[in-house]
C-alpha cells in the first residue's frame, strides 16, 4: 500500500499478484518448466491443410511450422470485467492489469492494481483496500495474492525508468478526411474505429514481452465513465449530419439540376457513429493501453499489441482497421510515464494521430478515449494458461 497527499485529497495505491491456479494434488503446481519463447508474428501466412501452418516471425525473425488442430478459445473474462464497473465506480477508483517482464527468465508477473482517493489518508487507504478486495474475486482459474510489502508496491508501480524511445500507446484508430460536400457544416469528417472483442489468444504477445532482454511492461488501465445526456445528444446530432451527407444532396443552385453526390467517407462514418450512439448509453470505461521498456521499443511490438487486442476485420477500409500505435512526443514522455506510474489518463498530443488539429474536436477526443464494456474486454485480459503449453506466469498451488 502506498498513500500520497495530493492537491485537496489523498491518493492510495494497492496491488495484488494474479496467478493461474495449479491443479496437481499435494500442493504442486503441475506447470512444466518454461521454455524460451520462439519468434512470434503479427500476420500469418499458411498453405496446405488447416492442420499444417507455416508461421513467419516478424519481430525476431524465423519460420515455424505448426501441426495440430486450432486451439480452443481463451477464457472469457468479460462477465468479470462487467461486474467490476460498479466496484470501481462506487469508490471513484481506477484499475489496471499490468504485465511485468523478468529479463533472462522468459517469465511474466501479472499484477492487478487499484488507485482510490479520499479526504484523508485513512479514507483513501480503506477505499483502495476495499476495491482491491472486490476485484480480487476472480474467475476460479485464478488466484489473487495481495501485495503487502510497500517496497514491492513501489517496484510494481515504477519498476524501471523508461527509455525516451521506450513508450508507445495503443489507441482506437481515428480517421479524418475532408468532405466532398460543400453544404457540410464542417469541412472535415472524422471517424473512430471501435475495438472488437474476438477472444483472441494472448500467448504470442505474452511470449514476446517475456522474451525481451530488458525490463518491459504492458499496462492496461481503466477508469469508470458514466455516459451523460450531453454525449448522447452530440452522438445523435453527428449521426444525423452524417446521414444527410451519406445521401445525395440538393443541387448547388436552382439553375444546376444535378444533385450533390453522397460523400463516400460519410457513408462509412455514419455506420460507425450510429453504432456508437447505440452502444454508448450508460456505462463505459476510460481506457489506456501502454507499453513501456527500459530500452527502445521496436514498433512491431506495439503492432502486435494492437493486433492482439482488436485484429483487422474482414471488410476493408477504416471501419475495420486495427488500433493505432502512437509514440508520445518528447515533451509528452513525462506525462505518458506518469500516466503509467500513477494510473492516470492525461491526454497526449499524439492522441490526434497526426491528423490536422482543426479536424479533431471534443467529440472525437472523447470517443477515442472511452470504450463500452464489450470493447474493454478486448483490451483488459486476465492471465491464463493455455492447455498443453508452459505457463509464462508463476502458478498458485491452489486454494
Amino acid at each position: 500500500m502506498i498513500a500520497v497527499r495530493g492537491t485537496g485529497q489523498w491518493w492510495a495505491w494497492a496491488a495484488s499478484r494474479v496467478m493461474p491456479v495449479g491443479t496437481r494434488p499435494g500442493g504442486g503446481t503441475g506447470a512444466p518448466e518454461p521454455r524460451s519463447p520462439g519468434p512470434t508474428t503479427v500476420h500469418i501466412e499458411h498453405s496446405g491443410t488447416a492442420r499444417n501452418i507455416a508461421q513467419a516471425g516478424q519481430i525476431h525473425g524465423g519460420v515455424h511450422f505448426h501441426d495440430g488442430d486450432r486451439p480452443a478459445p481463451p477464457p472469457d473474462d468479460s462477465a468479470w470485467l462487467r461486474s467490476c464497473w460498479e466496484i470501481v465506480a462506487r469508490a471513484g477508483a481506477n484499475a489496471e492489469m499490468r504485465y511485468l517482464s523478468r529479463p533472462g527468465e522468459s517469465r511474466l508477473d501479472g499484477f492487478l492494481i487499484v488507485r482510490a482517493g479520499g479526504v484523508d489518508r485513512d479514507t483513501a487507504e480503506r477505499q483502495a483496500l476495499a476495491v482491491r478486495a472486490g476485484l480480487g474475486v476472480l474467475p476460479s482459474r485464478l488466484a489473487a495474492a495481495p501485495v503487502t510489502e510497500t517496497a514491492l508496491t513501489h517496484r510494481v508501480l515504477e519498476p524501471f525508468q523508461p527509455h525516451s524511445d521506450g513508450i508507445v500507446e495503443v489507441r482506437k484508430r481515428l480517421t479524418a478526411q475532408r468532405t466532398s460536400r460543400d453544404d457540410a457544416r464542417h469541412p472535415w469528417l472524422t471517424a473512430i474505429t471501435p475495438l472488437t472483442y474476438q477472444r483472441q489468444h494472448w500467448d504470442s504477445l505474452w511470449s514476446e514481452l517475456a522474451g525481451l532482454p530488458f525490463p518491459a511492461m504492458l499496462s492496461v488501465g481503466v477508469a469508470p465513465y458514466r455516459i451523460g445526456p450531453g454525449l448522447r445528444s452530440h452522438l445523435a446530432t453527428r449521426a444525423a449530419d452524417l446521414a444527410r451527407l451519406a445521401r445525395q444532396g440538393p443541387p448547388p443552385t436552382g439553375v444546376w439540376s444535378v444533385p450533390r453526390p453522397a460523400d463516400e467517407f460519410a457513408v462509412t462514418a455514419h455506420a460507425l457513429v450510429s453504432d456508437a450512439a447505440r452502444r454508448y448509453t450508460d456505462r463505459a470505461f476510460l481506457l489506456r493501453v501502454s507499453v513501456a521498456a527500459e530500452q527502445p521499443l521496436a514498433g512491431l511490438l506495439g503492432e502486435l499489441v494492437a493486433d492482439t487486442i482488436s485484429a483487422r476485420g474482414d471488410s476493408h477500409g477504416f471501419a475495420a482497421a486495427t488500433p493505432a500505435v502512437v509514440r508520445p512526443e518528447p515533451m509528452d514522455v513525462p506525462t505518458a510515464w506518469n500516466n503509467v506510474t500513477a494510473l492516470n489518463f492525461a491526454p497526449l498530443a499524439a492522441y490526434d494521430q497526426g491528423n490536422a488539429p482543426e479536424a479533431i474536436g471534443d467529440l472525437e477526443r472523447v470517443l477515442g478515449s472511452i470504450v463500452d464494456l464489450g470493447e474493454a474486454a478486448a483490451a483488459f485480459r486476465l492471465p491464463y494458461r493455455s492447455a498443453g503449453k508452459p505457463s509464462l506466469f508463476a502458478v498458485h498451488p491452489g486454494r
